[in-house]
């Protein structure tokens, strides 16, 4: 007895959502990993005038168990680090996925570091470069990105 192929079509239509659901449990998707994986989109201005100019950061962000951000307002999660020092600062991040909710998130960051310094106050002008990571609430560190190299010069 042959069976329709509009059957096992129907039937590969429930059965496969169904799978994929069941393997995700709360773990998030099968397919990604928990730790956060970050993309650098753009970094603007290029040119910086120390002490007075804002650095905005577009980051590209996916995290396979969706547990970026927390509700307390002084815990870090995105890490912008000026190399010349190295300096690091940390900016809080609200939950992008409700708590324990396991799903894969996706989205774009928008992070400002409201100033830097000019490392020599004499300088006429510096190079700065910034990595940039993640920590999830689970501890788990993204990877890091780095700017190209901007210039800083005295206000």
């Amino acid at each position: 007895m042959a069976v329709p192929v509009q059957f096992l079509a129907k039937l590969l239509g429930v059965l496969l959502p169904a799978m994929i659901l069941a393997a995700c449990g709360e773990g998030g998707s099968p397919l990604l990993p928990p730790e956060p994986v970050i993309e650098l989109r753009s970094v603007t201005p290029s040119t910086i005038v120390a002490l007075r100019d804002s650095i905005v950061f577009q980051l590209a962000y996916t995290d396979g168990d969706g547990d970026l951000g927390y509700l307390e307002a002084d815990s870090a999660v995105v890490y912008i680090t000026d190399e010349r020092f190295p300096l690091t600062e940390g900016f809080h991040l609200p939950p992008l996925a409700p708590d324990g909710a396991g799903v894969a998130i996706t989205g774009v960051l928008t992070v400002v570091l409201p100033r830097t310094i000019l490392q020599d106050p004499g300088a006429a002008s510096e190079q700065v470069v910034f990595s940039i990571r993640l920590r999830d609430r689970a501890g788990n560190w993204s990877n890091t990105v780095q700017s190209e190299s901007l210039t800083v010069l005295p206000g």
